[in-house]
């Protein structure tokens, strides 16, 4: 049974499917008349989609700027930049246009925007009111941040990830259009997708798991299984597309609910140093957290095994929950994605700053398995 009492509450307004982002000037016009354009420093005007969202804003009356500034990990400053345009401009609307780093770093602007606190303040104090509306028009199958209240951010001068968090950072309306994601490349695809399916694992075995909770990330984890190797290796497949699209917001959703556990423990803490891809880490460190936490959840590995593709009929429980994390390791082998943490640049130099950092980190509290700081030693060990 479950461990806690729980509360669905997911306020977005939710437009699924092929060329849904046709609707974002009709949805833009109800929420205000001249929006920020957030988006990523190039990919976005190199595939066309900035000129096509501004064509569908100017037809429907909304006037618009465009703010190209956010990295790969959004930082801190980049917010309060974008914060400080949207006052110059006197912007009423924001839209996130990319993937979730994109769409975080629109939230935080929208939350912040019209704000007398900085943002650095909302992250430690809390969200008081809702800030300006926000539209999220995702573009990677990864983070589901068009249906979570969290913002991941980097403070740059500390070389440390924490979290905006709160139902008020949470986008108006989410426009989720796999056509989107037909030019993906290979390398994304599959670290976006890795990240997918870490949040529907972890939300699915969090100590705060719900029966709402459970719901979207069992569909994930078969969603991920069914699409994510032929949207990597068939990247114009409009099925697989769409299966990773709606994995993604599943498993945001599943997150907005449960939680995460110690990958992204992990992940949080080598992304804030290293600057390393978020899907990557958290996949990679994926097969070992599965392995640490067996014990506190052997019937929810085992669902896991069975979702990707796993025969456990035949099985004692705790062999069947134990391909979970060989179904695990099987998928960044098939996807060429890395599997220590070597592979990504950390060195065994890097460790006392890891450690330290990483036990500062709030989402260890919610694994499955109580993990102590010994044992998030001995995960960098292992995973080196």
């Amino acid at each position: 049974m479950y461990n806690c009492n729980w509360l669905f509450n997911i306020p977005t307004k939710l437009i699924f499917g092929s060329d849904s982002v046709n609707e974002v000037g009709k949805e833009a016009s109800r929420l205000g008349n001249k929006a920020l354009i957030v988006t990523g420093t190039s990919a976005m005007q190199r595939l066309g989609y900035t000129e096509m969202v501004k064509k569908l804003l100017e037809q429907s009356g909304v006037a618009f700027e465009l703010f190209a500034k956010v990295e790969s990990n959004p930082r801190i400053s980049t917010v309060e930049e974008g914060v400080d345009l949207v006052k110059e401009t006197e912007c009423n609307l924001v839209i996130g246009l990319g993937g979730g780093s994109v769409i975080d770093a629109a939230k935080a602007i929208a939350s912040t925007a019209g704000l007398d606190l900085s943002v650095q303040e909302l992250m430690e104090k809390g969200i008081p009111s809702k800030g300006l509306p926000c539209i999220a028009i995702p573009t990677t199958s990864g983070t589901g941040a068009e249906v979570t209240g969290i913002s991941v951010l980097t403070n740059s001068e500390k070389k440390r990830k924490d979290a905006l968090r709160g139902l008020e950072n949470l986008p108006n309306v989410a426009i989720i259009d796999p056509t989107l994601t037909l030019k993906l490349p290979p390398y994304i695809t599959a670290n976006t997708g890795m990240d997918a399916l870490t949040h529907a694992i972890e939300a699915y075995t969090s100590k705060t798991a719900s029966p709402v909770s459970d719901l979207f990330a069992r569909k994930a984890i078969s969603l991920v299984n069914q699409g994510l190797r032929r949207a990597v290796y068939s990247g114009t497949d409009l099925v697989a597309r769409e299966k990773m699209a709606l994995a993604s917001n599943f498993a945001g959703m599943a997150i907005a609910l449960a939680g995460t556990g110690a990958a992204h423990g992990i992940g949080m803490t080598v992304g804030g140093i290293t600057d390393a891809d978020h899907g990557t880490v958290v996949g990679l460190a994926l097969p070992e957290v599965i392995r640490y936490n067996l014990p506190a959840a052997l019937e929810k590995y085992r669902d896991i095994a069975e979702l990707m593709g796993e025969k456990t009929k035949s099985l004692p429980l705790r062999a069947a929950a134990e391909l979970a994390a060989v179904a695990v390791t099987k998928l960044l082998f098939d996807l060429n994605l890395p599997q220590c943490l070597s592979d990504i640049g950390v060195t065994r130099e890097m460790f006392p700053e890891l450690l330290a950092d990483t036990k500062t980190q709030k989402v260890w509290l919610n694994n499955a398995r109580a993990v102590s700081d010994e044992d998030k030693e001995k995960f960098f060990e292992v995973l080196f």
